[in-house]
């Protein structure tokens, strides 16, 4: 993903979005990262872990706590804020743009040092968006290895993994 085309989401105030509103950022998301390579299963666990840290809404705020700099901010929930919106801003994105924060996730999850092999899930960045694992470990994987979330609510996460998986287009063409 290079600049990631323009993606068009218009929701980017903090609040949690309902799930029509989800499923077209999710679908966003998947058209921008297939042609990268990502496999079903990756996206889906992405998709999972997103659900749960911001409803895969790009301006959304930990606990909806708007400007709060040290707590979480974006489609991932990057702690402290400044990890991404500091980024966004030397590269010219504004906070809330989709596409500056899928460029960074794509790009730089494993050189910002974002992205951890645990012993776990002892799997590279590359080869998790490759990977063809099922859901629920790549589910796993990512909340270890890239959320370690304070409280993981992996149930959640499953559930909302598996529902993308049934509720998106995954062939490439939107």
């Amino acid at each position: 993903m290079t600049g990631g085309g323009n993606v068009a989401w218009t929701i980017v105030e903090s609040r949690a979005l309902n799930t029509q509103e989800m499923t077209g950022n999710a679908q966003e998301i998947v058209n921008a990262y297939i042609p990268q390579g990502w496999t079903r299963n990756a996206l889906c666990a992405l998709l999972g872990n997103m659900t749960r840290e911001s409803s895969i809404n790009p301006g959304r705020w930990q606990s909806d706590n708007v400007g709060n700099l040290s707590g979480g901010f974006g489609l991932v929930q990057w702690t402290p804020a400044t990890n991404y919106i500091n980024w966004a801003t030397t590269n010219g994105y504004e906070r809330t743009d989709p596409t500056g924060q899928l460029y960074w996730i794509h790009n730089l999850s494993a050189s910002s040092g974002q992205w951890i092999p645990t012993s776990d899930y002892n799997i590279s960045w590359e080869e998790f968006r490759a990977s063809n694992q099922d859901i629920e470990w790549l589910t796993y994987a990512f909340e270890r290895n890239f959320e370690r979330a304070g409280v993981p609510a992996m149930e959640d996460r499953l559930q909302w993994a598996n529902y993308w998986n049934e509720h998106l287009d995954f062939s490439g063409s939107g």
